[in-house]
């Protein structure tokens, strides 16, 4: 019977941490990806705002007070779309964090299991060995007597 790899706990406990990590992996897209949404749809309401902007007072005129609040909202908007593009940074460098750490995780995952696999080789060649050595006393027995009669 082959022996246990000495390291199988390290290996599963490493695997764990690298599926944690996976999980972690996706939440953080999940969350970048809908930061990256929610700035997309500022900017749209952003263009819309500034079409109707051009749209109406060019057409023909605007009231100065309506004229105002068009750019007071749009400069509103322009902050909330710095904000976003700050969160979407974030998002993006808590994702990159997270990844390196994973690529760290997989490496020594596959560490671990290129020394398993080793393990395991050796481990047959072992068995191959001891299996080959009784087939030899095997033969050897049934020889002896055949020579001495």
């Amino acid at each position: 019977m082959p022996a246990r790899f000495p390291l199988q706990s390290l290996l599963e406990h490493a695997r764990h941490r690298m599926e944690a990590a996976e999980r972690l992996l996706r939440i953080l897209r999940r969350k970048e990806e809908a930061a990256r949404q929610r700035r997309d749809e500022l900017q749209g309401y952003k263009q819309d705002y500034q079409q109707r902007l051009t749209g109406e007072a060019g057409s023909r005129g605007m009231e100065i007070h309506l004229l105002r609040d068009y750019h007071a909202f749009l400069g509103k908007l322009e902050v909330a779309i710095r904000h976003q593009e700050n969160e979407v940074a974030q998002a993006t460098a808590h994702w990159q964090s997270a990844h390196d750490n994973w690529l760290a995780l997989r490496q020594k995952v596959n560490a671990y299991e290129a020394l398993a696999d080793r393990h395991r080789a050796q481990e047959s060649r072992r068995e191959e060995r001891r299996d080959q050595r009784l087939t030899d006393e095997q033969a050897a027995r049934r020889h002896v007597p055949k020579a001495a009669l």
